[in-house]
């Protein structure tokens, strides 16, 4: 190594700063650009030592919001910014990022990204503190000449006090790099003989750095937020009678021996306790008490205050309204951490999003202590990470939990651990229209009423009445119907919970189901009675039923879906789990519970749904329905890519929605080298392959691979790159796909915004090849480009959010079964045989099938000499919709096939379906060709 100063005494000087700088190290901050080459003349071997080097480099700094911050800029003939100086504040997520960047390639033109790191990386909108006086560094690294000039903008650079460090490496110009950086050179430039060599700069460049930042502030030390331990510290807990007294006073006296061991003062760490169960009680606020044994003195003097519910969800809500508030004693306004220590025994009786939501948008730091009958789940969704959390069998033993917890609060006290505050790009819409369908029936007693009551009670006190929020109607039947109110009658919660409260029972002989679901949706899901259907609200109807239906229900329920109605089935002591699952909307919508009483234990599981749940929106001409299930001989391989979007659109929360919406994608295929083949592949910036084809053929293997998988983020998302990647890196032979032995081919992506570059190029050329393509478009996405990137229009899909995810999944299932480029086995002629399920139970799923058979109608040669399609459909009896013979050209069939209706049969008689298809189907009389030799293909889709 070359490096252009008088070492030994310099190298003495640095230290004797640096040393002082540790000393006070919470005064000294700086934003640092990295501006690295990476043109052709590096190569891929080389760029892994650069990673290596920025990892070692940027891992010996104190990173934070208000510590040291970094960027990071690759450049060859055009810049590019890998990330900004605000978008990290976590030390591991800028190594994460590090060491999974890819390498570009290109030219050197170093002038035009010294004057792109003016315009796009030292402005106050990507995180420079400039204007604070923060110190600005630019870390330039390079190994070649530049190709235009880099006079300018580095004069421009240092004329606003930018300090310029310049590497040089093998053959770059040593003039060029003493006009890039600052003087004196024998400090700010580096000359290297190779790559390998970075490594022994490492922490001689980390001294000149902190050297450099320490001697600017010198005149003027900038004021520091971390300078101090300091945090508000509430304490939630649960005081219901699942604690019970004894269990109460092991936490309380946790809660004791964890104060006593911090620095509690009005400019320290500062305490404040809330109890809760049915409702929240503050015990004191954070400004109640200025000294530590004040505080230990109050909690020591806490009592349990009983309750039966634990609404976790409402004392979240209680804590950010009132107690996280400045006039409560918060300093939130003043950048001092915000925490919340929830000690729970159980599952919380009410709805927990919002809450989550709350803690997440304000970046409060929270913690979780489970007892026995806790869930897990909910811990994962309020706590800020996994190791904010701790699940305890016994009470007894959370005294134990003081040094996993201790350390956490400390050092969030210190900004060591720093949160990104969750930023929404727009208010989430929470308007939805609720149909309430009460079973009015001599079924029902008067006290049976009262408990259905309390259901609506509960279920509706949850969300904010109005006619810009949640309307609510309520229809009671048996015999005939009886609308209670419609959903504009009551445009506010006090006037809706007094009419509920009113409900007297109707009473009447028969329970008609059927005919109650066919009333609400002529009555009550129309504009003119209120309905926001037209608006693409979400349209919930709840039915609350005790038993079989009279009538029949099947065409109604069926309807209902047609039109875009979820519906709820939440049953007491009913004795016919079918029927409650061909009403819902789908199986998760199913609720039974035995009785009336044990009825209101499941408000907060349907209140979850009514909150998350939003219309799919189906991007086609024609309805696309569920497909519930599919039983064919012909269509059991596939090649699927999951290609998923890992940028900032979908972020650290949502990804996990994501991953499992994958993940039960995953477990619903049969996995195999011989079935089913899947790859994942995530991108932003760039692709990123995570395992091909070949890396796994059993379930279990990649759901455990998926279950760890983390999004690295990204400001930019290339869709067509990288879908151009996908179609060139992963459908190959060498990573595992059959695309030669003519096993359909497909990509299923799910992205959640713009992308940055033309996506129909790479769609078209995967189109062309017979390769599939599903997409998924969540938030932001345009649904143009979603039509742009699928396969075809009835392949592209669009959810308002996230967690509307879940609504599309059946559909999506029916697009993986059915979608690909399907090939006929090969024969000079076929005789093909469709049979398929007639009965009601094939519900919204017809309209998909019957897109099937026009598929597969396309892709034959049919005619007489040719190919030849039958269709029959069966339920209690079989019928021939037409027959081998009936049509001799594609378009007979075609139509044939679009003349198709629903059927509604009740018994599935599949064994003498097929009887009779070998009888009287596949027989010469009827146009089977078997005699001469053409292949006999029986597909049956039950």
């Amino acid at each position: 190594m070359a490096k252009l100063r008088a070492v030994p005494l310099l190298a003495l000087f640095s230290l004797i700063c640096y040393i002082r700088a540790q000393q006070d190290d919470r005064t000294i901050a700086a934003d640092i650009v990295f501006l690295v080459d990476a043109s052709w003349s590096i190569g891929q071997d080389n760029f892994q030592y650069v990673r290596e080097f920025l990892f070692r480099v940027i891992k010996a700094f104190a990173i934070g919001e208000n510590r040291f911050r970094f960027g990071l800029v690759q450049f060859t003939e055009t810049p590019r910014s890998e990330f900004h100086l605000n978008t990290y504040f976590a030390k591991q997520d800028i190594l994460f990022h590090i060491w999974n960047m890819s390498y570009k390639g290109g030219g050197t033109k170093t002038g035009l990204a010294l004057e792109y790191v003016i315009k796009e990386q030292l402005t106050k909108a990507n995180g420079s503190r400039a204007e604070q006086g923060v110190p600005q560094i630019i870390i330039v690294l390079t190994d070649g000449r530049s190709q235009d000039d880099v006079i300018s903008a580095s004069a421009s650079l240092k004329s606003a006090h930018v300090i310029m460090f310049a590497i040089g490496v093998q053959q770059a110009v040593e003039w060029e790099l003493m006009e890039i950086a600052s003087a004196p050179y024998e400090r700010f430039v580096y000359r290297l003989d190779d790559f390998a060599a970075l490594e022994g700069i490492v922490n001689d460049l980390v001294t000149s750095v902190h050297m450099a930042a320490a001697q600017l502030l010198s005149d003027g030390i900038i004021k520091d937020t971390t300078a101090q331990e300091s945090a508000d510290l509430i304490f939630l807990i649960d005081g219901s009678a699942s604690v019970g007294s004894v269990n109460f006073q092991y936490i309380r006296d946790f809660i004791v021996n964890f104060i006593d061991s911090l620095e509690i003062g009005p400019d320290r760490i500062q305490i404040g306790v809330v109890q809760f169960s049915d409702e929240p009680k503050t015990e004191f606020y954070l400004n109640t008490y200025s000294t530590k044994i004040e505080v230990l003195d109050a909690v020591k003097r806490l009592q349990p205050k009983g309750g039966d519910d634990i609404n976790t969800g409402e004392a979240v809500q209680y804590i950010v309204d009132n107690h996280l508030i400045e006039s409560a004693g918060s300093r939130a306004t003043e950048g001092v951490p915000q925490a919340v220590v929830i000690i729970t025994s159980r599952e919380s009786s009410d709805d927990i999003n919002q809450a989550e939501l709350l803690l997440k948008q304000g970046s409060i730091y929270t913690f979780y202590i489970g007892g026995r009958d806790a869930d897990q789940n909910e811990l994962a969704q309020l706590s800020t990470d996994a190791s904010f959390t701790a699940l305890i069998s016994e009470f007894r033993d959370i005294g134990q939990l003081q040094q996993q917890f201790l350390p956490l609060v400390s050092a969030m006290a210190r900004r060591e651990i720093i949160l990104e505050p969750l930023v929404l790009s727009e208010v989430p819409d929470r308007r939805r229209d609720i149909v309430f369908l009460m079973d009015g029936s001599r079924g029902v007693k008067p006290g049976s009423l009262l408990k259905m009551r309390e259901f609506i009670l509960k279920v509706v006190n949850k969300f904010t009445i109005g006619p810009n929020a949640v309307q609510v109607a309520v229809v009671q039947y048996s015999d005939t119907q009886t609308t209670e109110f419609y959903l504009t009658t009551h445009d506010s919660k006090n006037k809706l919970i007094p009419a509920v409260k009113k409900l007297r029972l109707r009473g009447g002989n028969e329970r008609n189901t059927g005919a109650a679901l066919e009333y609400v949706l002529r009555e009550h899901f129309t504009a003119s009675r209120g309905s926001r259907k037209e608006q693409n609200i979400p349209q919930f109807l709840v039915l609350i039923t005790s038993g079989r239906s009279a009538d029949d229900y099947r065409i109604p329920a069926l309807e209902l879906k047609i039109a875009g109605i979820m519906a709820f089935s939440v049953s007491v002591g009913h004795p016919d789990p079918i029927e409650l699952q061909e009403i819902a909307f789908a199986p998760y919508l199913v609720f039974q519970t035995p009785s009336f009483q044990s009825l209101l234990q499941i408000p907060k599981n349907v209140i979850a749904k009514l909150s998350t749940l939003g219309p799919p929106i189906v991007i086609t001409e024609e309805p696309t329905i569920t497909i519930t299930q599919v039983t064919t001989t012909m269509l059991i391989k596939r090649d699927i890519v999951f290609l998923i979007d890992e940028s900032n659109n979908v972020g650290q929360v949502y990804f996990s929605l994501v991953r499992d919406f994958i993940i039960k994608i995953i477990q619903s295929l049969s996995i195999g080298r011989d079935a089913v083949q899947v790859a994942v592949v995530l991108y932003s910036d760039d692709a990123r392959p995570v395992f091909y084809l070949n890396s796994y053929n059993t379930q279990s293997e990649i759901v455990a691979h998926l279950n760890g998988l983390r999004p690295k983020g990204g400001r930019t998302l290339n869709t067509g790159a990288a879908l151009d990647y996908v179609h060139k890196n992963i459908f190959t032979k060498a990573t595992g796909s059959r695309i030669e032995e003519n096993v359909p081919q497909m990509v299923f992506i799910v992205t959640a915004g713009t992308s940055a570059d033309d996506v129909r190029p790479p769609a078209e050329a995967l189109a062309q090849e017979g390769i599939a393509t599903i997409a998924v478009g969540v938030g932001n996405a345009q649904e143009e480009e979603i039509k742009r990137i699928a396969y075809h229009g009835h392949r592209a899909f669009r959810v308002a959010d996230f967690q509307s995810l879940e609504t599309i999944w059946n559909t999506v299932i029916s697009s993986l079964i059915y979608g690909g480029v399907t090939q006929i086995p090969s024969a000079l002629k076929k005789d093909i045989v469709f049979l398929i399920d007639g009965s009601a139970g094939m519900g919204q799923s017809f309209l998909q099938v019957r897109e099937f058979l026009v598929q597969v109608a396309q892709q034959l040669d049919i005619g007489p000499d040719k190919d030849q399609m039958a269709v029959v459909r069966y339920s209690s009896d079989p019928s021939i919709d037409f027959g081998l013979d009936t049509y001799l050209t594609k378009g007979e069939v075609l139509e044939g096939i679009r003349r198709l209706t629903p059927q509604a049969g009740r018994l599935l008689n599949t064994g003498a379906a097929l009887d009779f298809i070998a009888r009287e189907v596949f027989s010469p009389s009827a146009g089977s060709r078997r005699d001469i030799g053409a292949s006999q293909i029986l597909v049956l889709i039950t």
